[in-house]
């Protein structure tokens, strides 16, 4: 399947790439990585995001290349990666319908919504599996190509920390390397080019911090008050989850940002076996077994009871 789709990268000459709204670096990394191989192949290509990536990623060469989706281009391929539902996208049926629709995802809950599905669970990031495909297909990955790879694998295995890292992650991270890939460029940029306000919002969302479940469960929140209090958005909070899930003794950590008026995404990580998808599930969501999010809709104490008591399982 991978040989195919790279043959329909190579064959057709027009794309549009998508990945989930509120993109992470796996989704950025791969839908990018996806563009710059087609704009040195020449073809006409597209791509687009339900909302507008954070400022942590605006030093790639291509970020403004990322456009609000449109359900409007005229293209005869569209591209979903590292998303695992559809309205993520911010695809419509009738948009697709008359287009080839490949969804790459690593999602166990990704219910294969593509004319053509590659799925793979175990993949570390959605960049691993574009990387299969890129030389599955003997297609040219240059320098850029390899950073905008390096920055999925990077940020969606937290830096090759987390479970999901296996032989195969570094050994592609060591071929992007020879590609010319600068770890430290990439990660001082992710990671150490954060704005002061970030940190006084985070100083609040500490303050949050409370346990559950014998300290098995960690939780703190973001409310919109927070963001006017500290002139911080959304973008701000991007890994405030794992000080939650860090703590000794803590099997999973969440995080309550509000988006809208008592309109929740939660963050979910936990250590170990414990599979958060199935929780995530209950709330519009859904992920991985260590990673996973969803959305709940009540007043912050109400969603607050609700998400301690879709855990109470830990006591267990």
């Amino acid at each position: 399947m991978k040989r195919k789709v790279a043959q329909i990268l190579k064959n057709e000459d027009s794309f549009l790439i998508v990945s989930h709204k509120n993109p992470d670096g796996d989704a950025i990394g791969s839908s990018l990585a996806l563009y710059s191989v087609l704009k040195e192949l020449g073809k006409e290509v597209y791509v687009e995001n339900p909302t507008k990536p954070a400022y942590t990623y605006d030093f790639l060469p291509d970020y403004d290349a990322i456009e609000p989706v449109g359900n409007s281009k005229d293209v005869k391929v569209v591209i979903a990666v590292d998303s695992a539902e559809m309205h993520r996208c911010g695809l419509k049926n009738e948009y697709v319908k008359d287009k080839l629709f490949i969804n790459i995802d690593h999602h166990k809950t990704n219910p294969g919504f593509g004319d053509i599905n590659i799925i793979e669970p175990d993949a570390a990031a959605v960049g691993c599996i574009v990387w299969d495909i890129l030389k599955e297909g003997n297609l040219p990955i240059s320098k850029r190509t390899a950073e905008y790879l390096y920055l999925s694998i990077l940020t969606d295995t937290g830096s090759f920390r987390y479970s999901s890292t296996s032989p195969k992650t570094f050994a592609i991270a060591g071929e992007l390397l020879k590609l010319g890939v600068e770890p430290w460029y990439i990660s001082s940029n992710i990671y150490e080019s954060e704005k002061p306000e970030t940190y006084k919002l985070l100083s609040l969302v500490l303050d949050t911090l409370t346990l559950y479940h014998d300290g098995k469960l960690a939780l703190v929140y973001v409310t919109q008050e927070m963001f006017k209090k500290t002139n911080t958005s959304a973008d701000n909070t991007e890994g405030f989850v794992n000080y939650a899930r860090s703590i000794r003794g803590v099997e999973v950590g969440v995080l309550l940002r509000e988006d809208e008026s008592n309109v929740f995404k939660i963050s979910i990580r936990s250590k170990g076996n414990i599979d958060v998808s199935e929780v995530a599930v209950q709330f519009e969501g859904g992920g991985h077994k260590n990673a996973a999010g969803g959305t709940i809709r009540l007043p912050l104490n109400e969603a607050i009871e609700r998400i301690v008591s879709a855990f109470a399982f830990l006591n267990e």
